[in-house]
């Protein structure tokens, strides 16, 4: 799978369950992807939430998308960056999470935060396929 494949999945099935560790347990919960590009999969969350914690304090994560319809799960694995950037907090939230804006009207683009998983390994399976398995660096 090349990297433009794993991103047009990611566009199709932009919902992934996000496993991360805190004080070595893991969490897993649902989080959608704000933006997906060429430089990787951004996520965006609040500041005072423990997600946001638990990638400070260790940036390892594993992402798992899944395609119902076509029975094919993508797992990846690698680590979260924090991203620096006002400019894209207010793209983000002026087009793919408008819910924020009452959250930026209150509370300022400073309560936002977000990570960018640039790259990694990834895991395809395919149930369609034998539950035929595919491994490779994204």
């Amino acid at each position: 799978m090349t990297r433009q494949e794993i991103l047009d999945f990611v566009r199709s099935n932009p919902t992934s369950f996000m496993a991360t560790l805190d004080n070595g347990e893991p969490r897993v919960r649902g989080m959608q992807t704000a933006q997906i590009s060429d430089g990787g999969l951004t996520f965006c969350t609040g500041t005072h939430k423990d997600i946001c914690k638990q990638l400070l304090a260790n940036e390892a994560v594993e992402l798992a998308y899944w395609d119902e319809s076509g029975g094919v799960m993508l797992r990846l694995h690698g680590r979260m960056e924090p991203v620096d950037s006002l400019d894209l907090k207010q793209e983000i939230v002026n087009t793919t999470f408008q819910f924020l804006k009452p959250v930026v009207k209150q509370h300022g683009y400073e309560s936002l935060a977000l990570f960018r998983f640039a790259g990694g390994e990834y895991k395809l399976w395919d149930r369609n396929q034998g539950g035929r398995e595919e491994t490779g660096t994204f």
